[in-house]
């Protein structure tokens, strides 16, 4: 079943089925505003990826493992990822 990133826990491991938005002026990686689809595909994060969550902030950044390498994402954009849960 397709989920927003922000809809798994801690540990939970998924592959990326989908990167919705555009140059939007929500929320950005890092907490920087911006952000799009183009920023995160910059930083790894692209369709078909194996994404880890690594730790949720509780007022801040989830932060993500994507090819051996740590991003903190804003929430706002790390709503806009879509996966699929490898291990339900």
């Amino acid at each position: 079943m397709e989920k927003p990133l922000t809809e798994l826990g801690e540990g939970k491991t998924g592959i990326i089925t989908k990167l919705s938005g555009g140059s939007g002026s929500g929320q950005g990686v890092h907490g920087r505003g911006g952000g799009g689809v183009k920023q995160l595909e910059n930083l790894g994060i692209r369709v078909g990826k194996s994404i880890k969550i690594v730790s949720i902030q509780p007022f801040g950044p989830i932060v993500v493992e994507i090819d051996n390498h740590r991003v903190g994402i804003g929430r706002g954009r790390a709503a806009k990822i879509y996966v699929e849960l490898e291990n339900p």
